[in-house]
């Protein structure tokens, strides 16, 4: 009797003990998914942040273009 309430507690822990593991290694991967799509949108929006200034460059360099040729073109 006592062999099989050692067995049944020695399995009852075993299993507690596996599922504690279990739900740990799935909160540390839990964690790290969360801290590289953190890493990732971080940097897109410093991709998006520099694609805004070279846009900001590009239309201003057109202004230039557009008002040199406008100043090249006769007046009637």
């Amino acid at each position: 009797m006592v062999e099989l309430l050692a067995a049944t507690s020695g399995a009852l822990l075993s299993a507690i003990f596996i599922s504690a593991g279990s739900l740990s290694y799935r909160g540390k991967k839990n964690r790290e998914d969360v801290v590289t799509l953190i890493t990732k949108v971080e940097l897109m929006s410093d991709k998006m942040d520099s694609m805004h200034d070279d846009m900001r460059d590009i239309y201003a360099r057109l202004n230039g273009v557009e008002i040199g040729v406008a100043s090249l073109k006769p007046k009637r």
